[in-house]
């Protein structure tokens, strides 16, 4: 069986993840097997029985009282998404992570776990609430977080009066430069007007083509590197790579953004400020093993 292209959506509590789902359960789900796992604190998971209620045919996996990102729980998540795998057979898995989960740790996973011989990071999508942005206080590193390491931003709410969405907008272009903003409202997109779909590599017309054996792989760590010899780095490791994405920490205490498609390699200096090094790679060509060790004899 190939690997199945995995998503992760993110967002603080109440911007929209649910509706979003909904959304593309609604679009998809008479043509795709689509597996959902949702991830929630609560003991009830109150938005998969509103899920539920859509009657379209998806298969859903639900991990309550406690996140995923875990560690005590890791193992758990593991085998129970591997069974989930099993028993259902999707084409296409779709991970609604709680407002609070790190979506770096949830890559990391299945990249280097049992998981990675059966699904690949296909996209990383952050859900932004436009009336409430500023308002989560204490909590806005995660989300902050959660939007640095998104492919895909998708700001909802923005029919809501009383708004400065341009402002909004300055604020997470400078958190992530190269990530694709969609202004919504209700979470709807029309995936077919060339809004990379659901799936870089496999909803849309891609569908008809054999799907690649991705590897999808992450570099964390709080040391830094000269900028020399980032470049370096990028210009070797991208040439073998469907993608490179992410924000490296650099000597001199400066973070730039990444963004690496093939051999066309981007960096740019983002707000200063100290961030680990977080870089997430899609490959056929090499393993994580070989990417570390390259990586470690930067520093």
């Amino acid at each position: 069986m190939s690997k199945i292209p995995f998503h992760i959506i993110s967002g603080f509590l109440g911007s929209g993840k649910t509706t979003f789902l909904k959304w593309i359960i609604e679009k998809f789900a008479g043509e795709y097997k689509i597996g959902i796992i949702q991830n929630e604190f609560a003991p009830a998971n109150i938005d998969g029985a509103e899920l539920k209620k859509s009657g379209k045919n998806f298969q859903l996996l639900e991990i309550n009282n406690g996140s995923v990102f875990c560690v005590c729980l890791l193992g758990n998540f593991v085998r129970s998404l591997e069974k989930f795998i099993d028993k259902h057979q999707p084409e296409v898995l779709i991970i609604e992570a709680s407002g609070l989960s790190d979506t770096t740790s949830v890559a990391e996973l299945i990249s280097a776990s049992t998981l990675a011989g059966k699904i690949y990071l296909a996209s990383n999508w952050c859900i932004v609430d436009a009336q409430n942005f500023s308002r989560v206080g204490l909590m806005k590193q995660r989300v902050i977080h959660q939007l640095r390491m998104a492919d895909e931003v998708v700001i909802n709410k923005t029919d809501l009066p009383g708004l400065d969405n341009e402002k909004l907008l300055v604020e997470i272009r400078k958190l992530n430069p190269f990530a694709r903003i969609t202004e919504t409202t209700f979470c709807k997109i029309d995936f077919q007007l060339g809004n990379l779909a659901l799936n870089k590599f496999y909803f849309g017309e891609m569908k008809t083509l054999p799907r690649p054996e991705i590897n999808s792989m992450v570099i964390k760590t709080t040391r830094k590197i000269k900028y020399e010899s980032l470049v370096d780095f990028l210009e070797y490791w991208a040439a073998k790579s469907f993608r490179i994405k992410g924000f490296v920490n650099l000597t001199g205490n400066t973070v730039c953004a990444v963004q690496c498609v093939f051999d066309e390699i981007q960096i740019q200096p983002v707000d200063s400020g100290f961030f680990p090094t977080e870089l997430v790679a899609l490959t056929e060509n090499f393993t994580l093993r070989e990417w570390n060790k390259a990586f470690r004899e930067l520093c």
